[in-house]
């Protein structure tokens, strides 16, 4: 049997088959077809609410008291608006911004559970540090001292390599130091940041001259 004449056996035979299984390719075809469309209208429709919830997210200033001229948007405003919009970018940007309006507020409480909060809803997410922060910020503000101690300690090893994190836990550890009345470990970490060559650095411009009052302070160190 020449290659033709196989080709076109082989087609008959599969005609055959096709007309005898014809039910079950029929339903096949259709679910097939069914998840294709249920495919292609979950990417139009997630496709949609990401803007509609960045729609939504850019009608509100950039951040909490972004512009003195514009009313301040209430902590409610962004964390309704990540409840509506749950899974979008615009929606996490919102829930942090949430919780960081709390912080300002002084609704320390509220602020800490909302971090919290956005670390469980988001756990892959790029703001992890800056929430992880917030944390120990509001751990801090109610004067939680020791607990605001343990989260600073664990920003900084969770996350060694970004600055705009470290520094300012740093920072804040050191002083939290000084007021636990442990100025050997507040000057280890102010001599830390000190080491920073970059003379624009503010973290490290601060940490100088704090190390200075502190050895002023405690001439022994």
């Amino acid at each position: 049997m020449d290659a033709e004449t196989e080709a076109t056996d082989t087609f008959y035979r599969l005609l055959t088959w096709l007309h005898a299984n014809r039910k079950q390719v029929l339903i096949a075809l259709v679910v097939v077809a069914v998840a294709a469309i249920a495919l292609g209208l979950y990417s139009m429709i997630k496709g949609q609410r990401e803007t509609d919830a960045d729609a939504a997210l850019l009608q509100l200033p950039a951040g909490p008291g972004a512009n003195a001229q514009m009313a301040p948007v209430s902590a409610s405003s962004y964390l309704d608006l990540a409840k509506e919009y749950p899974g979008t970018s615009a929606g996490e940007d919102a829930q942090l911004l949430g919780a960081e309006t709390l912080f300002l507020e002084g609704s320390y409480s509220q602020a800490e559970q909302e971090f919290n909060q956005f670390l469980v809803d988001h756990p892959d997410s790029d703001l992890l540090p800056q929430a992880t922060l917030g944390v120990a910020a509001s751990l801090e503000a109610q004067s939680k001292n020791s607990d605001a101690i343990g989260k600073y300690k664990g920003v900084i090893q969770e996350y060694p390599t970004d600055v705009e994190i470290v520094s300012p836990a740093k920072l804040t550890l050191a002083r939290l130091n000084e007021a636990e009345n442990k100025p050997d470990q507040a000057l280890a970490y102010y001599a830390e940041l000190a080491r920073n060559a970059n003379s624009y650095d503010p973290w490290a411009a601060e940490a100088r001259e704090r190390a200075v009052l502190l050895l002023a302070r405690h001439p022994e160190l």
